[in-house]
């Protein structure tokens, strides 16, 4: 992947695998698969039952877990862990919104929020957690 190439150059080689836990990589993949999960819901072609509860909180997936134990254990002390914390709860909001949408029957409004809103969150989410994987890697 070009990004983590391109942090890799960036920062110290020594101090590769301090987000022990988590990756850049398995970040931007879980999300990018949250939108694809809507919009299987949203097609009809999935048989997953997605909750607007569930789906909003950002500390029930595994990023979120992360966020909230380990991640803010380690870089809570970083002004990117608290931006990229507060983006990806943003993001969260932003899934439950479009999943009500769909659930209520405005597909229109759910696609575009999909296309707008939640593209434009999930671009910041994966803006502020390649800077806080950055800062961690500079300073752990």
């Amino acid at each position: 992947m070009a990004l983590l190439s391109w942090l890799d150059k960036k920062v110290d080689d020594s101090k590769a695998g301090v987000l022990s836990a988590i990756d850049l990589k398995y970040v931007l993949d879980t999300h990018h698969m949250l939108k694809k999960r809507l919009l299987d819901v949203m097609d009809g072609t999935s048989t997953e039952p997605l909750d607007v509860v569930t789906i909003s909180q950002d500390d029930v997936c595994a990023i979120g877990k992360w966020l909230y134990g380990e991640g803010k254990t380690l870089y809570g002390h970083l002004p990117e862990y608290e931006t990229a914390r507060q983006v990806h709860a943003e993001l969260h909001l932003c899934a439950g919104e479009v999943l009500t949408q769909h659930q209520i029957g405005n597909q229109d409004q759910a696609f575009a929020l999909l296309k707008t809103k939640y593209r434009s969150t999930s671009s910041k989410n994966q803006m502020e957690f390649t800077r806080l994987f950055k800062a961690a890697k500079v300073n752990p």
